[in-house]
C-alpha cells in the first residue's frame, strides 16, 4: 500500500509515516528547494571528513574506555568539566573540542543541563581555551569555571 500525502486516511497512523508524508509533500509542493537539499546532501557525503567540520578524532566513549584518567585528553579540562557535570561522555567529548553542539543534550533551550553546559562553554571561551595552546594545567584558572 502506497502513501499518499493528499489523502487523509494516511496521516496520524506513526510519527514515521507522518515525517514521510511530510516529506513527499514538500518534494511535490517545492520541486527546486529538494533538489537543493539533495544537492547539498551528496555534497556533504562526498566532503571528507578533514575537510568538513572540526571533528573530534575519537568518541568520548572510546576514550574513557581506552584511558585509565582524562589527564591524556587534549582537551582534559573541559572534558573533566563536562563529564563532572552530568554529561554524557560522547556529548562531553564534542563540546570538549571546542564545537558548540548543544542541541545534543537537549533542543530545548530550558534544560538545565543544556544551560548549565552552555554556561561552561562561555567560560571556557571566554578564557580562550580553545584558541590558545595550554602549556601546561596550570595555566587555567579554574576559579572561573561554574560547578
Amino acid at each position: 500500500m502506497t502513501l499518499d500525502y493528499k489523502n487523509p486516511n494516511d496521516w496520524g497512523r506513526s510519527p514515521l509515516t507522518d515525517r514521510a508524508l511530510r516529506l513527499e509533500q514538500f518534494k511535490a509542493e517545492n520541486p527546486e528547494q529538494w533538489s537543493a537539499m539533495i544537492s547539498a546532501d551528496i555534497e556533504a557525503l562526498d566532503t571528507p571528513l578533514e575537510e568538513s567540520e572540526n571533528y573530534p578524532p575519537f568518541t568520548g566513549t572510546e576514550f574513557l574506555a581506552t584511558h585509565e584518567t582524562i589527564d591524556d585528553h587534549p582537551y582534559s579540562a573541559a572534558f573533566g568539566q563536562f563529564l563532572g557535570n552530568g554529561i554524557d561522555a560522547d556529548i562531553a567529548n564534542t563540546l570538549a573540542f571546542g564545537c558548540n553542539r548543544f542541541d545534543l543534550i537537549s533542543e530545548d533551550l530550558d534544560d538545565p543541563i543544556r544551560q548549565l553546559a552552555t554556561r561552561i562553554y562561555s567560560r571556557f571561551e571566554e578564557m580562550g581555551y580553545w584558541h590558545e595552546l595550554l602549556q601546561e594545567s596550570s595555566d587555567i584558572n579554574y576559579d572561573l569555571i561554574p560547578y
